[in-house]
């Protein structure tokens, strides 16, 4: 609980009576808090107001802050965080999955031998599989190289069905509404 020297702007989760004529019920929250003071959320009536309850120790001159303690300032929070918000699409459990290049299959072939022999290091796996697939020859790359055109082969081959698949349901979902037939999924 934080108490200030104004009764009023005490920021409390209980209702608290403006005086004046409206007699307003106003509550108010610590949403956040900064060096020099809190970002509150404060309930008047019906309204929600955000702002910032500053306590500064020593008001300069030159700041362009409140230099009255505990001053309310008008706060807009951010309408988006910081980090990004990675995007999860709807994507159909029909897709067909994509395809894995040469360096996914010989990566996914060390990683489950350096896992066995070295269970406490998987941070290091990474630069150790890195550094042995630059070291391959040729002739060792070529596996790893057919492993991912036959994949590529794959991936292509399953989108094809996929796509007519589709393509067949939309047919028969616009026959269905041409002749007043459904047909179950």
């Amino acid at each position: 609980m934080y108490h200030c020297s104004e009764p009023w702007m005490s920021i409390l989760s209980e209702t608290l009576i403006l005086p004046g004529k409206y007699n307003l019920p106003v509550t108010g929250r610590i949403v956040g808090k900064f060096e020099h003071g809190y970002f509150v959320m404060v309930n008047v009536g019906l309204q929600t107001l955000h702002g910032i309850l500053y306590h500064a120790p020593q008001p300069s001159a030159s700041s362009s802050i409140a230099t009255q303690n505990n001053a309310m300032v008008p706060y807009v929070p951010q309408t988006q965080s910081r980090r990004r918000q990675r995007r999860h699409r709807n994507r159909d459990p029909d897709h067909p999955k994509p395809n894995r290049s040469a360096y996914n299959f010989f990566f996914a072939e060390k990683h489950a031998k350096l896992k066995v022999l070295y269970p406490n290091r998987e941070r290091d796996f990474s630069k150790m599989i890195g550094e042995a697939w630059n070291q391959l020859t040729e002739e060792e790359r070529k596996v790893y190289d057919e492993h991912g055109r036959r994949d590529k082969e794959r991936y292509r081959r399953e989108k094809q069905e996929y796509k007519e698949r589709l393509k067949l349901a939309q047919t028969e979902v616009v026959r269905g509404k041409f002749t007043g037939i459904s047909h179950p999924k």
